[in-house]
């Protein structure tokens, strides 16, 4: 995962202490690389677990993707280009349903 995303506790991240954290980061600010990688270190029932408990802490963009990709029930409001391309820039896939 991209340093980049822990701006704020670089050099300080440990994987089970900040799991919370890290998952969130990589889901907002991560590219699809990120995601892969976070997908290597953390199961999916464990991602699972913390985007449910913390959705709000994340955009439409992430929570819809959370939505396909896990089959979960996050609140969105999706924004008009989002709706009509359908489709995820960040993780560069079809996302959207409808």
């Amino acid at each position: 995962m991209h340093k980049s995303n822990f701006w704020d506790k670089l050099g300080k991240v440990d994987r089970e202490k900040d799991k919370t954290y890290i998952i969130l980061r990589v889901a907002q600010f991560g590219t699809q690389t990120d995601f892969l990688q976070l997908k290597k270190r953390y199961s999916d029932a464990e991602i699972k677990k913390v985007v449910k408990e913390n959705y709000f802490n994340l955009d439409d963009l992430s929570r819809n993707f959370f939505n396909i990709k896990y089959k979960l029930h996050l609140p969105l409001k999706k924004t008009l280009n989002e709706i009509t391309s359908g489709y995820s820039l960040r993780f560069k896939e079809k996302i959207f349903i409808g």
